[in-house]
């Protein structure tokens, strides 16, 4: 047998898998989800899941790094020269992999979903850009660590509504809005 071929039925098995675990985060939460569930949804056999992942948890383990590897790869190629603006690009790059992959995204993000995965996104845009703003400026350990927590709690839920609205504005609109609003605070959005 043809190695290509048997990949390309492999990708597509696990494809069909993390569909279904998609479309069915959607309706239920993940520990309402069983691996019967799963292959009968993908129509696939329960030892053709089990040769590819432990169990429910571990499916949706390896679709949130995966999501988490692709999106850190594409944000550490960016790479922001303007301090002024440091927040903005990493905005947007998160929104379009979020409009990119909505499905994929809105239901991890969903009340069905696994409430760390955005913020470990999230960590990650905020990592690169603190790493970035932070040359030649002083924050103290617990100052940074409640302005990570804020930003954070703010960009995911305004993250989660854009995507449930149907991404009506576009990313540099949505990543303008949430830069102003960590910048400036709330009252500035009143102007």
């Amino acid at each position: 047998m043809d190695n290509k071929r048997e990949d390309r039925r492999v990708r597509l098995t696990k494809q069909a898998i993390r569909e279904s675990l998609i479309e069915l985060s959607e309706i239920y939460p993940i520990s309402k989800i069983s691996v019967k569930m799963l292959c009968e949804h993908a129509d696939v056999n329960r030892s053709t899941f089990y040769a590819h992942y432990k169990d429910q948890y571990d499916l949706l383990k390896q679709v949130e790094q995966s999501v988490l590897e692709d999106f850190t790869e594409d944000l550490m190629k960016s790479n922001i020269q303007q301090q002024s603006e440091l927040f903005l690009p990493i905005l947007v790059k998160v929104l379009e992999y979020a409009k990119e992959n909505r499905s994929l995204v809105k239901a991890l993000l969903s009340e069905h979903g696994d409430p760390s995965f955005m913020n470990s996104l999230m960590q990650i845009a905020q990592q690169k850009s603190l790493q970035e703003m932070s040359q030649g400026r002083q924050v103290g350990e617990r100052a940074a660590a409640y302005l990570e927590t804020f930003a954070i709690s703010g960009y995911v839920s305004i993250i989660r509504k854009w995507l449930e609205d149907g991404c009506t504005e576009t990313p540099v609109e949505v990543a303008a809005l949430m830069t102003k609003l960590l910048f400036e605070g709330i009252m500035s959005v009143y102007e």
